[in-house]
């Protein structure tokens, strides 16, 4: 009894599956994909190309962000639209993951990328965030890995973390890039 059910969902995933190629047909105008838009930014990694975002490109990556964060949002739905919110925040993330990876190291970014991290922290604090699955504190961690790698690669990205001192976040995610200002601290 459970193979013809099991066939139908198959039929309807393959179907969907269709649709969504035909929109990308219809969209893309019957081009191929370009290797870029074809991966999928799960986690955000450094880029490690060094240089500062003209005013213009600036502008463009701060409205992307906001854009993104729209996707951070609270929850305080029914139970049934729990899995529609997960995937919003699944959405935001990757999203922004996208923009972190491309941003060059510079002062700049950092800072750019400080600021992205206090605004995420205050969603999660006090703006309804229900992140437990982790998702949005995922994305976090590696913003603070890349800043991190920010650090290593050119010495002024600490300048910015000075900025984090006496300033309390709700995860603690200040406190590996506050070490890395340390005297006693090496690379």
């Amino acid at each position: 009894m459970i193979w013809p059910i099991a066939l139908v969902i198959w039929g309807k995933m393959v179907r969907f599956a269709n649709m969504v190629a035909v929109a990308i047909y219809a969209i893309k105008r019957g081009k191929k994909l370009k290797p870029e838009e074809t991966k999928a930014f799960n986690s955000p990694i450094c880029s490690g190309k060094t240089g500062e975002l003209n005013e213009e490109k600036l502008k463009i990556a701060k409205q992307d962000i906001a854009s993104a964060l729209k996707y951070i949002k609270a929850y305080n739905g029914p139970s049934r639209t729990w899995f529609t919110y997960q995937s919003s925040l699944s959405e935001g993330c990757n999203r922004l993951s996208k923009i972190v990876s491309e941003l060059p190291v510079s002062q700049q970014t950092a800072r750019l990328l400080v600021d992205l991290l206090f605004r995420i922290d205050k969603k999660l604090c006090n703006g309804g965030v229900d992140d437990s699955d982790g998702t949005v504190g995922s994305l976090m961690e590696g913003t603070v890995e890349i800043l991190n790698a920010y650090a290593k690669i050119d010495q002024t990205c600490k300048d910015v973390f000075l900025d984090l001192k006496n300033k309390k976040t709700c995860f603690g995610w200040e406190e590996p890039l506050l070490k890395l200002i340390d005297e006693n601290e090496t690379f």
